[in-house]
């Protein structure tokens, strides 16, 4: 399933960068997102750094959803590779207890008459029979809300650093 949200920023490229990747961010949306997500590693790979993150989902996950995660609480990985020179985040998430689920994609920020423009463009793929693409169904559009919720949050913040 492809995954694809647009985002207008009133900061300029570098700022918008910042702003997602700071401790404000992620304490506002561990306060309203359906996850929990913790720093565990951050580490420079010559220009790029490469911040490995775990979220843990608040709820119960759904039976048949729960038995192939092998768990009740959705817990996934994230490793972004961010290259702060060029805008772009190199994202790929991981489902700790499964390989049938994958998502991955590139992040980029651009300048824009209005601020910055922040482009996610990524894939969610889950391989189950049968119900594979109705897991993706369910689960994409809770995805991309997650992330527009992400934009209205770093929004406030940018205007609150204004």
């Amino acid at each position: 399933m492809k995954l694809y949200v647009e985002s207008i920023l009133p900061a300029d490229p570098l700022a918008v960068l910042e702003v997602f990747d700071s401790q404000p961010f992620r304490d506002r949306m561990n306060a309203t997102a359906p996850v929990t997500t913790e720093v565990l590693e951050t580490r420079m790979e010559g220009a790029i750094e490469v911040r490995r993150l775990r979220s843990t989902g608040k709820n119960d996950l759904p039976g048949v959803v729960a038995k192939v995660v092998g768990g009740k609480r959705l817990i996934y990985e994230q490793v972004n590779r961010v290259d702060r020179e060029r805008l772009r985040i190199d994202w790929e998430v991981t489902v700790a207890a499964t390989e049938r689920f994958r998502c991955r994609g590139t992040t980029v920020i651009t300048a824009h008459p209005d601020g910055a423009l922040r482009v996610l463009d990524g894939v969610l793929e889950v391989d189950i029979p049968l119900v594979g693409r109705q897991i993706e169904k369910a689960i994409g559009p809770e995805f991309e809300k997650s992330l527009a919720k992400a934009a209205v949050i770093a929004k406030e913040l940018l205007e609150e650093q204004a």
